[in-house]
């Protein structure tokens, strides 16, 4: 019985020391904003994709780039996420992904479509 205690004892302060550790290590720890880490991940995705277009694996038609491509594969980037083929796929004559599309018809009429489009 007095090793079981000292076993639940031993636990108990371990806990107690980890806890002091962690708290005196990380003074600035507090309970995340949900409004601040949203802010932050758009930032950090912002970045990711700026990164991606200076290594030559972006190739967006639209500005600000478009997110669609960077977060999910899908067929306009070649099913490889964090990259963007829209550009080449325009130049082809196919089809961007939908938030190119939506942003290259901004202001034309509602029948947009990419042969209308003029791309120099």
């Amino acid at each position: 019985m007095r090793k079981f205690i000292l076993i639940i004892l031993m636990f108990l302060i371990g806990g107690f020391v980890g806890y002091l550790t962690f708290s005196i290590q990380n003074p600035d720890f507090k309970k995340l904003n949900p409004v601040e880490m949203y802010q932050r991940i758009i930032q950090e995705r912002d970045f990711a994709i700026s990164q991606a277009i200076v290594r030559g694996d972006y190739k967006c038609c639209i500005n600000p780039p478009c997110t669609m491509c960077y977060m999910e594969a899908n067929q306009w980037n070649n099913y490889t996420s964090g990259t963007c083929a829209c550009d080449d796929l325009i130049a082809l004559g196919k089809e961007a992904c939908p938030q190119c599309k939506r942003g290259l018809c901004e202001g034309k009429n509602s029948s947009c479509s990419f042969e209308s489009i003029n791309i120099q």
